[in-house]
């Protein structure tokens, strides 16, 4: 009983971690054409194995009946739906429109499909900005209540926590939302860190991103990106670590304004895990003591995520750092299927009675949606009315 389905399968982290850790991929689908191009040209090379049924599909067509009768099996022998709905819709990096962009509704559609799959546990993974994101009301954390409350309704109940990939072994500090779903009676257990920022041996500290670059072959000349013009300027005036600070937003308990960095305008400090790696060729920058400064390429960020080396990304290089910043870092796949795995083997069968009530979250993050709403109360009328400001601002200077 430990075969699953992969939807919104990407370039295959979640999965491959998974088939490590053990699990059988019957099916795996994504809308995305280079996606699906990327499992197939892995699964021909023995790479992958999704008992070939690799679909390029958008979920709203799919069907559990049709997915079953593909897979020569029946409702209920599926134990696992993996794959987290698209996360641009609750990202910082975006918009932030949740449910209002027709992204965040696919979760219904991925309901769906486990309903008519009944299968015993779902895995879903998302953006750290799932947790205080608003729902139809406009509160902090309404989002996710929303979403485990239709898990709710369905019969499964929820754990959520908040993973940082660098805890488990990745040359990342990649934080996401993990949630499992699970029928009453029935929870698994979450892996636990097996490496902290400050470590006392080797074995226990995060790996840096000089260390899992250090493994890969030399670049070819074709995979440096070097900066130009005023960008390459700026760079050179920063040390690692840092980058170009965009323009403050002013707010009500910040004067100064509330800064960030620019996208794309970093430099990395090859002495600690990669931020995380993103879905655009905005990558960071590192000073490497061979090519001076460049951007890191999509082998480097692959390797960053931790993907086999001979994984091989189809379409151009912006389709390649797309499915690769995307992904799931295989490693912490593998450390989540591995303890699932081991909780599946351990519990005989699943028991379908209904939940009373949705579990509470973890105080932790609790305390982060309480701290969302007090920042909301304290500085959101001076957010919105930045733009305004700032156009105020333009108009007076072209005067």
């Amino acid at each position: 009983m430990s075969s699953f389905v992969s939807v919104f399968s990407g370039a295959g982290g979640l999965d491959i971690g998974l088939q490590r850790a053990g699990w059988d991929c019957l099916y795996a689908t994504d809308f995305d054409r280079h996606a699906v191009e990327t499992l197939k040209l892995n699964a021909a090379a023995d790479r992958f194995h999704g008992g070939g049924l690799i679909r390029q599909a958008d979920i709203r067509d799919l069907t559990g009946a049709q997915m079953l009768s593909d897979m020569g099996k029946s409702r209920g022998d599926i134990a696992l739906l993996a794959g987290g709905p698209p996360c641009q819709s609750w990202s910082s990096a975006g918009h932030q429109l949740g449910f209002n962009d027709p992204r965040g509704r696919l979760f219904e559609d991925y309901l769906r499909v486990a309903k008519q799959l009944d299968v015993r546990w779902l895995l879903f993974e998302n953006v750290r900005g799932l947790i205080t994101a608003r729902g139809s009301d406009g509160l902090p954390g309404s989002a996710l209540a929303a979403i485990r409350q239709a898990l709710f309704s369905s019969g499964w109940q929820t754990r959520v926590e908040l993973l940082n990939a660098a805890d488990f072994g990745v040359p990342q500090r990649r934080v996401r939302v993990i949630l499992i779903g699970y029928r009453l009676g029935d929870e698994p257990p979450i892996p636990a860190a097996s490496r902290w920022e400050n470590g006392e041996t080797d074995e226990t500290s995060w790996i840096s991103m000089a260390e899992a670059l250090a493994a890969l072959t030399p670049l070819e000349a074709d995979e440096i990106i070097r900066p130009s013009g005023k960008l390459a300027l700026e760079l050179e005036a920063i040390p690692p670590g840092s980058g170009v600070k965009s323009p403050g937003k002013r707010e009500t308990t910040r004067p100064g304004g509330h800064w960030g960095y620019k996208q794309g305008a970093f430099v990395a400090d090859l002495q600690r895990p990669a931020r995380t790696v993103t879905a655009n060729a905005q990558q960071d920058w590192i000073r490497d003591p061979i090519h001076g400064l460049r951007r890191l390429s999509p082998r480097e960020c692959a390797a960053l995520q931790t993907f086999p080396a001979d994984w091989v990304f189809a379409g151009k290089r912006t389709d390649q750092y797309r499915q690769i910043g995307n992904a799931v870092p295989p490693l912490l796949a593998e450390r989540i299927g591995t303890t699932l795995r081991d909780h599946v083997i351990g519990q005989a069968s699943s028991l379908n009675s209904k939940p009373v009530a949705v579990a509470p979250l973890p105080e932790r993050l609790q305390a982060a949606i309480d701290y969302t709403t007090r920042e909301h109360r304290r500085n959101g009328a001076s957010r919105l009315a930045a733009p305004s400001l700032r156009k105020t601002g333009r108009q007076i200077r072209a005067g």
